[in-house]
């Protein structure tokens, strides 16, 4: 349990930039794999455009659970759980995840001579928003 008066892990900027960089690298992810859908094949395209999706959803239930946080930081009675959540150590590994197979797909489209430039930002956008997803784990212990 985090110390008294610590914030809760959902309710910090931290987690807002992580939820912001999520949507940041879908939509860059999914204008890759549009471009690829047309240059490098059909379904290549779609994999990147489904990975995008992924990282998309994921984006918007970090921010709608970066909301509810601050929400109930003011609600006398809040509804939702603040600490020692199941899935409070599930949610970074579950963005490390998604963004290191963006990683790898950017890789493998850069090699392949597949708007390279654009995929090495978004291997950057990729590699940010693991380091982000990092940041907001809790420590050993509070899971």
């Amino acid at each position: 349990m985090p110390p008294l008066g610590a914030p809760p892990m959902y309710s910090t900027p931290a987690m807002l930039g992580l939820a912001l960089l999520s949507l940041l690298t879908a939509l860059w992810h999914f204008t890759l794999g549009a471009l690829d859908y047309a240059g490098a094949g059909r379904y290549q395209g779609l994999a990147l455009i489904l990975l995008a999706g992924w990282m998309l959803v994921y984006g918007v239930l970090t921010l709608i659970r970066y909301v509810e946080a601050l929400d109930a930081m003011t609600d006398p009675h809040p509804r939702t759980p603040m600490y020692d959540t199941p899935h409070q150590s599930r949610v970074p590994l579950i963005g490390v995840g998604l963004a290191g197979l963006l990683v790898a797909g950017d890789i493998a489209f850069a090699l392949a001579a597949q708007h390279p430039l654009w995929h090495g930002l978004g291997l950057l956008l990729a590699v940010l928003v693991a380091r982000q997803a990092l940041r907001i784990r809790p420590p050993r212990g509070e899971e």
